[in-house]
């Protein structure tokens, strides 16, 4: 396991079209967040330092909103958590800071390889974790044990083929169980039932124009 101090806490970034002083400016707050982040490293130091039953009683006494910030201190503190990510939320950030310590800071630099499907094909682009919607958190990490793993390009494709399957499935189940019922035909199963009233009457544009509309919804 790596220890608190292995990990490094400064943010790369790159803005291009700001004057001089404002990328002075820039450098000051990236230096404050650094300084901010190595103060929750060397907090979290602190705090695993103290006796496991001082850590209870400190947890129970103060407010409830903070005990999720002290389980994160904890894991901080114990190497298990990066420093960063125990300043953002959401569960994509939640699942990341299950991997091991040199890939939660590998992904919070480079970003997480994503998988999307563009005009029928696969393209990858790397995404930041706060960025993630539900959809692509539940794509791109597998639960592993009591832990997570990030699948691979093609692990990511497979699982989205999978659900691509599974759609048209319950779009097929859907259909079958829908029914429209008008004046002169029904339709179910994705087939129409023309009345025999209507057959004799015969039908019009519109009405086969009404039907494929019928069929479609």
């Amino acid at each position: 396991m790596s220890t608190p101090n292995a990990i490094t806490t400064s943010i790369p970034v790159e803005v291009t079209g700001l004057s001089k002083t404002e990328h002075e400016v820039l450098l000051e707050i990236m230096a404050d967040i650094k300084r901010s982040l190595d103060g929750i490293r060397k907090a979290a130091a602190r705090w695993v330092e103290l006796p496991e039953k001082a850590r209870a009683k400190i947890v129970e006494q103060t407010r409830p909103s903070l005990r999720d910030f002290w389980a994160k201190l904890e894991r901080v503190g114990s190497g298990m958590l990066h420093p960063q990510l125990a300043t953002v939320s959401g569960l994509a950030a939640k699942y990341l800071g299950k991997l091991g310590i040199e890939d939660q800071e590998r992904f919070l630099r480079e970003g997480l390889p994503v998988v999307e499907v563009k005009r029928g094909k696969y393209d990858t682009r790397m995404l930041d974790v706060v960025m993630m919607s539900e959809e692509q958190r539940k794509q791109v990490f597998r639960v592993v044990g009591q832990g997570c793993a990030v699948r691979t390009v093609e692990e990511q494709q497979a699982w989205l083929a999978d659900q691509a399957a599974k759609r048209l499935l319950r779009q097929e189940a859907a259909d079958r169980l829908k029914k429209v019922d008008r004046v002169g035909w029904s339709v179910q199963g994705g087939k129409v039932f023309v009345k025999p009233a209507r057959v004799e009457a015969g039908l019009t544009l519109r009405d086969l124009e009404t039907m494929m509309k019928d069929l479609k919804s």
